[in-house]
């Protein structure tokens, strides 16, 4: 071989070397070629060192080499403290989030999910490599909290045959292993991840009742005035939605988590009523929303049903005339008032919309109820009684007749005890234009509602979250300052190293 020749073979030998050691730390998932460059690099140093096996020889036996060996163990030393720091550190992770949005920690809610993980529970993600970060970012914040949860990425542009193994139809997808059971979803944000893990390690269906017959707001309506968005977002969840006709039953099923009755038209029957009082006296819960009842006799026999909750339904529509002042009618109450002492409430800070709303009130003497969303005092806003007058379009407050305000719109009521095997609990809402598609993109309507079922069904994991929003302040950038930023970054300062390290050379040569 040619003397030129075999210094090229050992930088050739050390660039590959270098390239295997680096595949193995950043992309360990491409075995074949990381094992591939690995062999080339061994089998090239050994041939190499045939060739001169006698200067290596020599040169093992001086004095230089040993100098080398000294300063080579020293350096394998410290690569080798940092390394078992590095190691104990993953081992024994601390989180610090600095940022005022705490956008790199997990919520309260999120950390119950991963304490009800109790086996092995394996994420893997698919998507491109240039894809993989924000999502494998996210969910290490899930492992590092979790000794339980193991997270992989498959590139879907190097691996097609596992895509189409198991059938994934997007980037982004992550399949959920837990208990030999596999599930898969959509990775979007931490509500989304939590959600899927929730639904992965929950041992029970929640089932959920939705009466019919009355004319009541249906799943199937996907117009502004159905409830296609509230039920898609409570079947996402893992709740199974069923329709139940209480005119062809003799009682609630028993396999009932909840049951829903979301603005009927017409009345109930006695009969019916009788039916939902004996799920709720044997541990059962209820969801009752009404629009404002202009003939409100027919609803009388079920707002009797909240009476042992502590709540009570009022027979008016609530005013709120600072909603005018955001673009909204005053029947249109918009509300940022919560009771933030209850768990639906508790971190809920988002605004919500009650269209044509009721008032919804506690029973004196009655300390199982809670109103957990009210409007502001009054003369912001009251309850109009004169329910003639707002059909007119004239409400006027008068002093022997309405309420003042804040008026509670949305109520909650428990029982606790007694001959029933678990608690029974009692949801009040005054407006059930509050669940409709038209009010749930704009709003916190949605995020409240889930709460809401949340609690009723006794979750102890969690349903929906609000996340503060992250502040961006955008800097707008001129085509003269991206001009100038190039300049300066690609041009100006290579140039300035350059000339630095010429100068540099020049000067140890003079001296």
């Amino acid at each position: 071989m040619k003397m030129w020749l075999f210094p090229l073979w050992v930088i050739i030998d050390v660039l590959v070397s270098l390239c295997a050691l680096s595949l193995w730390i950043t992309a360990p998932e491409y075995k074949t070629l990381n094992v591939g460059l690995t062999v080339f690099a061994l089998t090239l140093a050994t041939l190499l060192s045939f060739m001169r096996w006698n200067e290596l020889t020599v040169f093992v036996r001086g004095q230089y080499f040993k100098r080398v060996l000294y300063h080579a163990l020293n350096v394998g030393l410290v690569l080798a403290i940092a390394g078992t720091v590095n190691y104990l550190g993953n081992k024994n992770y601390t989180e610090f989030d600095l940022t005022s949005e705490k956008r790199n920690s997990l919520t309260d809610q999120t950390i119950k999910v991963l304490e009800m993980v109790k086996a092995p529970l394996e994420l893997v993600v698919y998507a491109k490599r240039e894809e993989w970060k924000p999502m494998v970012d996210l969910l290490k914040l899930y492992e590092a909290k979790s000794k339980k949860i193991k997270i992989t990425a498959v590139d879907t542009d190097i691996r097609p045959d596992l895509v189409k193994a198991k059938k994934i139809s997007q980037n982004g997808t992550v399949l959920i292993n837990y208990n030999n059971v596999e599930s898969r979803f959509l990775i979007a944000d931490e509500l989304s991840v939590t959600n899927a893990l929730l639904k992965a390690v929950r041992n029970e269906n929640i089932i959920l009742y939705m009466v019919t017959g009355h004319e009541e707001l249906s799943c199937a309506e996907t117009t502004q005035e159905g409830l296609s968005e509230l039920c898609a977002k409570l079947e996402t969840q893992n709740y199974e939605v069923r329709a139940l006709d209480l005119t062809k039953t003799k009682a609630v099923p028993a396999d009932a988590s909840a049951v829903m009755i979301l603005g009927p038209v017409t009345g109930f029957l006695n009969s019916e009523v009788e039916q939902l009082e004996k799920y709720l006296a044997g541990g059962g819960s209820l969801f009752l929303g009404l629009a404002p009842a202009f003939k409100a006799e027919i609803y009388d026999n079920l707002t009797n049903l909240a009476k042992p909750y502590g709540l009570t339904l009022g027979k008016d529509v609530v005013i709120d005339r600072t909603s005018t002042v955001q673009g909204s009618e005053a029947t249109i109450p918009i509300i940022t008032m919560y009771e933030h002492e209850h768990p639906i409430t508790r971190q809920f800070n988002l605004r919500t919309v009650f269209p044509l709303s009721s008032s919804v009130s506690r029973i004196v003497g009655n300390d199982a109820a809670t109103i957990i969303a009210f409007t502001s005092s009054f003369p912001g806003s009251w309850a109009e009684t004169d329910l003639k007058g707002v059909t007119a379009g004239k409400a006027e407050f008068k002093e022997d007749q309405d309420v003042k305000g804040p008026i509670g719109l949305l109520g909650v009521g428990e029982r606790v005890g007694g001959s029933a095997a678990r608690d029974s609990r009692f949801v009040l809402l005054g407006s059930s234009s509050f669940l409709i598609n038209a009010y749930q993109n704009q709003s916190g309507n949605s995020t409240l509602f889930l709460n809401t079922i949340s609690w009723m069904v006794n979750d102890e994991g969690i349903i929906s979250f609000n996340r503060p929003g992250i502040e961006e302040y955008p800097v707008i950038l001129s085509s003269q300052h991206i001009q100038m930023i190039f300049v300066i970054a690609i041009i100006l300062v290579p140039i300035i190293f350059f000339g630095c390290a010429i100068f540099i050379y020049r000067r140890r040569r003079l001296l």
